[in-house]
């Protein structure tokens, strides 16, 4: 009969431990693949989790706007408008903070950007205005245009997560409508160029830019505006909420 020292017995459970931490691991990254359901701020922002606004240029408000929550520029430093623009956050322009942010944010779109979109879910050039979806991923090759409401059903699951991929732009003309628990902060568009929200557009979700984002007149946002190489461009009477 084989006995084990306490010794021995020990660097058999180190060994284990790790083991169990390292499965650990890699179920969480599994909550960040596509389809439905997932966490609520999938993929993590960290460091940019806190603005409304971040822009790699410049950030520009006309007048009226509020911005209930940081906003940040990096590398460039400029930020105009505010006065007479509000912010209740940090401001931060090309700062440690900014940077750091910047760098979380390229980490959220290369993870967007990474979901599959099942062929079922690529609907082109198709308006998208006056269509439900459910929780998944959508994508279209070029720009995702809405004119009118789209309607978001998360089908009572409070985590359900909806992704939408467009190749080029973002084009509203409209509002989202969040219906059977779907919450805001689960919702992403991830946009290849620049977005643009038209006047009075109600807007829900998190918008991740590779260039930049302009909200027209009266726009708003329960989201974030995130750009990573352009600017971010607000007209008048301009709000944005974190989610």
């Amino acid at each position: 009969m084989v006995t084990l020292s306490r010794v021995s017995a020990r660097l058999l459970i180190i060994p284990l431990a790790a083991l169990l931490v390292v499965a650990c691991e890699h179920n969480d990254l599994g909550t960040g693949t596509s389809g439905g359901g997932g966490g609520g701020t999938v993929p993590p922002l960290g460091a940019a989790s806190t603005y409304g606004i971040l822009a790699g240029t410049a950030v520009t408000c006309v007048t009226g706007g509020t911005i209930f929550a940081d906003v940040g520029v990096s590398p460039g430093a400029a930020i105009t408008g505010f006065p007479p623009c509000t912010l209740t956050g940090t401001r931060h322009a090309a700062d440690a903070a900014a940077a750091a942010a910047q760098v979380a944010l390229t980490s959220a779109y290369n993870a967007l950007a990474a979901e599959t979109c099942p062929p079922a879910n690529n609907f082109g050039t198709t308006d998208q205005g006056g269509t439900t979806k459910t929780p998944g991923v959508y994508c279209s090759g070029s720009s995702i245009g809405v004119t009118g409401a789209i309607t978001l059903n998360g089908q009572g699951d409070a985590n359900a997560r909806f992704v939408f991929q467009a190749g080029s732009s973002l084009i509203t003309a409209g509002s989202v409508v969040l219906t059977n628990g779907t919450q805001a902060k689960n919702v992403w568009w991830l946009v290849g160029s620049s977005a643009t929200l038209g006047t009075a557009s109600a807007w829900q979700g998190n918008i991740v830019a590779l260039t930049s984002i302009t909200l027209n007149d009266n726009a708003t946002m329960l989201g974030r505006a995130l750009a990573r190489n352009g600017g971010i461009t607000l007209g008048t009477n301009n709000s944005i909420a974190l989610p």
